[in-house]
């Protein structure tokens, strides 16, 4: 029953799509106090909204319910392939040329290859010129400014921690700035993002999580495969939302997006001026406000420059890159 309600799901977009983009009105912006974004890895929409094992058990059953219960888009596109230029892109509004996962030049110890450092100005910058606090949560990093490429450190062993899941390395003006460095922590229990988040006068303004390998969905050596991936995904978003909505952060004025970098090449969709013939695929992208009386969807084709977009109008700043020229695709999504 789940697979036919989910294959039309696809379906209906290209329809829906032109609907919004004819008849809606451009949304008016929403300042919010604080945004909390998840970045999940390589799985396309139809792999985490309603996917079933062969005994029609939901593989994802918190992550199905709150992208109905709460806001879901559904026609969200990663920018390009493979990780690392998407998360470049939701946070410079651009993905400088670069199509491959490398570590950055400022990885310590050097590495070779690596990509060069991005001296452009970035969502940071923005922040931080309004005075708003930001922080990044980078699950299995074994300490705080990590430079590292990867964690455990072992080039046969697993890579728990990826430095491609850590844009902000890759900027200049972060990885050459220790005050910045600070702010890239490792998330390794619930109980340091509950206490993070425990007083909302100093709670950052936006939250930047990303779970390890055997927690995003992307996977390596010593971690569940298949079916079993996306059953600890889920688990693991359940405990980061939860712990997030318990807290005294979570207020009216927030909002959390768990979105996907990029799908597993299994789309034959795209949009946005795709890179390649469908860009990054078809992903979900999740919206949590307190604010719901009623789900809300929408099918405005948007990417991660879209979502830049919208955070930087939801914190009340201006624009980086790619990022002006888009529409803010969340926007719709918060009452």
């Amino acid at each position: 029953m789940h697979r036919r309600i989910f294959a039309s799901v696809a379906a209906s977009c290209a329809l829906l799509a032109a609907l919004f983009l004819t008849s809606a009105p451009a949304p008016a912006a929403i300042h919010l106090q604080r945004i909390f974004y998840i970045m999940m890895e390589n799985q396309g929409f139809d792999d985490v909204i309603g996917h079933e094992t062969a005994n029609y058990v939901l593989d994802t059953p918190f992550i199905t319910r709150i992208a109905f219960q709460y806001g879901l888009e559904t026609l969200s596109f990663g920018t390009t392939h493979p990780s690392l230029p998407n998360y470049l892109s939701l946070i410079g509004g651009s993905y400088y040329g670069i199509q491959d996962d490398n570590a950055s030049c400022y990885a310590v110890p050097k590495q070779s290859p690596c990509d060069k450092a991005i001296p452009s100005m970035n969502l940071i910058d923005l922040l931080e010129a309004r005075k708003l606090t930001w922080v990044a949560y980078e699950q299995s990093m074994p300490s705080v400014g990590y430079l590292g490429p990867q964690y455990p450190t072992s080039p046969t062993g697993p890579v728990h921690y990826a430095q491609k899941h850590n844009p902000f390395v890759y900027f200049k003006d972060i990885a050459t700035n220790p005050a910045r460095l600070k702010n890239i922590q490792p998330l390794n229990s619930m109980t340091t993002l509950a206490m993070a988040l425990a007083n909302p006068a100093t709670a950052p303004n936006f939250v930047f999580i990303v779970p390890d390998q055997c927690h995003d969905m992307h996977g390596t050596n010593d971690c569940p495969s298949g079916d079993s991936l996306l059953v600890e995904g889920d688990k693991y978003v359940q405990q980061v939302v939860t712990t997030i909505m318990k807290s005294k952060a979570y207020t009216a004025d927030s909002a959390i997006v768990v979105s996907w970098d990029e799908n597993d090449y299994s789309s034959n969709i795209g949009c946005c001026g795709s890179l390649y013939p469908h860009g990054g695929g078809h992903m979900a992208t999740i919206v949590i406000t307190p604010r719901y009386k009623q789900p809300i969807q929408t099918a405005i084709p948007s990417n991660h420059y879209s979502e830049l977009r919208s955070i930087e109008d939801l914190l009340g700043l201006g624009h980086v890159g790619a990022s002006a020229n888009q529409q803010p695709s969340l926007l719709p999504l918060i009452p």
